[in-house]
């Protein structure tokens, strides 16, 4: 079963609360939208709401139709790569059933059946599935079958900008007379209300994605030396791939990166214009030792495909991938690391949609070397010309700093704390804390030497008389609360008088699991009403050895169910004990690394070069919110140049940014990302965070933690020295001040001595 990352979750629950609120609205073909960017998992999100709404939708008593089923469109082949998906993710779970034409029974759609329709084969009107034919496979006489079994149906438009906009598009879409539509896309066609947005900085932040994509890295036109331009490009691109895969190499990892080579696409067979290009191409990459022979090159042209097979593999041989006309929508190639465009001079607008191919992490994670991270694109467009399409610009970057050519390795210990949440469900130590609520509750066991030998069923069945819970049941009836929709072996009953009762075991279970989903208090009740449910089953199984039936109704009969409400709330406190001690525990997973500056670093918008001599990085770039201290000690140390060897401002978050580890005021161990680090002329490595006085309440905390690590790790091959660093006296005649020793105060400096760059080398 595949584990979703928590905006998935997030996005399966909007997709649910969005999609009940529709099917409660009169009228059909409502629009939801859920817009995904590239890389985010759509399909896997889109298989989980599928789940999680044929598990939900029988309960339902809200929605006028419990039964659903879909159609699913997409455009080329991209069908057939979601049905496969979808028919791989249901496998176990057989709560969906991906279908296809020919799978098609009774002439109708049935219940949580998805039919997966390639949008070409039905968007006309003499295309084979909308018009009567021999194999009587009519799309739209499905859709009507289904409708007479009171079954509703839901579109899926796969990036429905492809392909649903058109008259033809429309019209049948209009004949299908869909519930509800919903558009799935990075770029959606539709807009509405209704639907779930997945941010882009959320599937970074999952490490799904690669953190930005550079435009141009290090292109520097003076270089040409006598080479094209599209020389030049080949070979800056070809060095980024080859540096890519050094750096896999080091962390062991058999990540061979992909190297896209993209023809300008104004038709789809090759002009005279581009078989030249090819062929420079090919004669160039040749010279490189990279062919079609050998595997290194492959190319999916339209008049040739070579070495396809295989090529999404993250160990394939081919370096090289050279095509002309769009890849195959849907496409994916994770170790696909640098595309070079070739562009005519009227395509100059850039977009995530442009560098897609190039976006996933190829093991969904982000790396402490950082020029993994990242995806790197080259073209033939000089900066002047391209334009970043606007919602894009955090995103396409220009801006790169390269590392000093004559640094040294300082080989510092870094650490990098898991941060990521705890999700908010009932885990699988729930059922232990309901045992241990109802042993403190009832005074029930399992222990049989505190039964007096009465055995354990009358004793734990006494237990429970003592708190006036009525366990005879064998004449006791649910009663059905007034309208109540229910779904019955008979059908859809809408019950009006209150004195009928629940008789059949589908009854009790649908009134148990509106029960149970009434009281998984403040946790996700998708996730977790199944959860309660076999907690309480099994409690009733082991303590009581009662069959769930029989549960079922005693905790159901109103005298009994104020007891286990309660129950359950005592239960769900003990849980979230677990969950905040394993929140701790995972702040404390620490990864420990041996770091250097970067070989170069990526910045957005948000930073602005200034000139500096010593910055380790070469051109320096200062974030545009940098504080007035951390730019004031800046200066400072570009004044004292002639001390340092370099100087460096650390980032504040990465795997790659050098940190320490501290424990706040809650005990919680956390990252503490030390602004500067300062090689000295001497030697010896200064680690600084600048502060004010009292301007942080963990200011003691990270000092004490910072001059424990200076302790630690310092040696006389490797000398360190530092600590939190705070400005003294006025702008023209300022001082730096740090304690070279714990401090249990943060606005004291008594005892401090200054930074003196000088006396460093003395």
């Amino acid at each position: 079963m595949i584990q979703l990352k928590t905006y998935q979750e997030e996005a399966v629950n909007g997709l649910l609360k969005d999609t009940f609120a529709l099917l409660n609205i009169p009228g059909a073909q409502h629009k939801m939208v859920f817009k995904a960017p590239t890389g985010a998992g759509k399909t896997v999100t889109m298989a989980a709401f599928l789940d999680k709404l044929s598990a939900e939708l029988p309960d339902r008593t809200d929605v006028p139709k419990n039964k659903v089923a879909y159609i699913w469109f997409a455009p080329n082949q991209l069908h057939l790569q979601s049905y496969l998906s979808l028919k791989s993710y249901f496998e176990e779970l057989r709560s969906i059933k991906p279908i296809q034409f020919e799978d098609v029974t009774d002439g109708k759609l049935h219940p949580n059946e998805v039919l997966f329709v390639n949008w070409q084969s039905v968007n006309k009107a003499n295309n084979i599935y909308v018009k009567e034919n021999e194999q009587g496979k009519d799309l739209v006489k499905f859709v009507y079958g289904a409708m007479l079994d009171d079954t509703a149906i839901v579109c899926i438009l796969d990036e429905a900008h492809y392909h649903a906009n058109g008259k033809k598009a429309k019209e049948l879409l209009t004949k299908i007379h869909a519930k509800i539509e919903i558009d799935v896309s990075a770029t959606p066609l539709f807009h509405s209300d209704y639907g779930h947005t997945i941010k882009r900085h959320e599937v970074v932040e999952a490490e799904m994605i690669k953190k930005n994509v550079v435009l141009n890295p290090a292109l520097d036109h003076h270089n040409q030396h006598g080479k094209s331009l599209n020389q030049v490009l080949l070979e800056e691109a070809l060095k980024k791939r080859n540096e890519l895969h050094e750096a896999y190499k080091k962390i062991g990892s058999n990540i061979n990166p992909l190297l896209l080579v993209q023809l300008p696409n104004e038709s789809a067979t090759e002009s005279a214009l581009d078989k030249e290009l090819i062929e420079e191409v090919e004669t160039f990459l040749d010279v490189k030792g990279i062919s079609t022979q050998n595997t290194k090159l492959a190319v999916w042209l339209s008049n040739t495909k070579t070495n396809l097979e295989g090529l999404e593999e993250k160990d394939s041989l081919t370096e090289v991938l050279l095509f002309k006309q769009a890849i195959a929508l849907g496409w994916d190639c994770p170790r696909a690391a640098v595309l070079l465009i070739f562009r005519e001079i009227n395509q100059e607008h850039f977009g995530i949609q442009t560098v897609g191919r190039i976006l996933r992490m190829p093991e969904q994670k982000h790396y402490p070397n950082t020029i993994l991270n990242y995806g790197y694109v080259y073209t033939n467009l000089s900066k002047d010309l391209i334009t970043i399409v606007q919602e894009d610009m955090d995103y396409i970057v220009q801006y790169v700093a390269k590392r000093i050519d004559n640094y040294q390795s300082v080989a510092l210990s870094s650490y990098f704390i898991n941060t990521r949440l705890t999700r908010n469900r009932l885990g699988s130590k729930f059922r232990r804390c309901l045992y241990e609520a109802a042993e403190q509750f009832f005074g029930i066991t399992l222990d049989a030497t505190q039964t007096n030998n009465v055995g354990l069923y009358h004793y734990n069945a006494q237990k429970m008389a003592e708190k006036f819970i009525e366990m005879n049941i064998e004449q006791i009836e649910i009663p059905i609360p007034k309208d109540l929709q229910l779904n019955t072996e008979i059908g859809v009953n809408y019950v009006q008088q209150k004195e009928r009762f629940a008789k059949t075991t589908n009854e009790l279970n649908i009134l148990f699991r509106q029960f149970c989903r009434a009281n998984v208090g403040d946790y996700a009740k998708v996730d977790s009403t199944p959860v309660l449910e076999m907690a309480l089953k099994m409690l009733f199984e082991e303590y009581f050895v009662m069959d769930e039936f029989k549960a079922i109704k005693i905790i159901l009969f109103e005298i009994n169910k104020s007891k286990f409400i309660e129950l359950i709330d005592i239960a769900l406190e003990k849980h979230q004990v677990l969950l905040d001690k394993k929140a701790t525990e995972v702040s404390k997973q620490v990864e420990e690394s041996t770091w250097d500056v970067p070989e170069e670093r990526i910045f957005n918008d948000n930073y602005n070069e200034r000139p500096v001599d010593k910055h380790a990085l070469v051109p320096f770039y200062e974030q545009n919110k940098a504080s007035r201290p951390e730019k004031e000690f800046a200066a400072f140390l570009e004044a004292n140049k002639d001390h340092m060897e370099w100087w460096y401002k650390n980032g504040d978050k990465n795997k790659e940014d050098f940190a320490v580890t501290y424990e706040d005021h809650n005990g919680i161990t956390r990252g503490f990302y030390v602004d500067f680090v300062i090689k000295m002329k001497s030697g010896a490595i200064a680690l600084f965070d600048t502060k004010t006085l009292d301007s942080d309440p963990n200011f003691v905390a990270k000092h004490n933690a910072l001059h424990q690590y200076i302790k630690n790790k310092s040696t006389s091959d490797k000398k360190l020295f530092g600590g939190v660093i705070v400005p003294k006296g006025t702008p023209d005649n300022r001082t730096w001040k740090y304690a070279d020793n714990p401090i249990d105060r943060a606005n004291d400096t008594t005892g401090w001595v200054s930074f003196e760059p000088s006396l460093v080398n003395a």
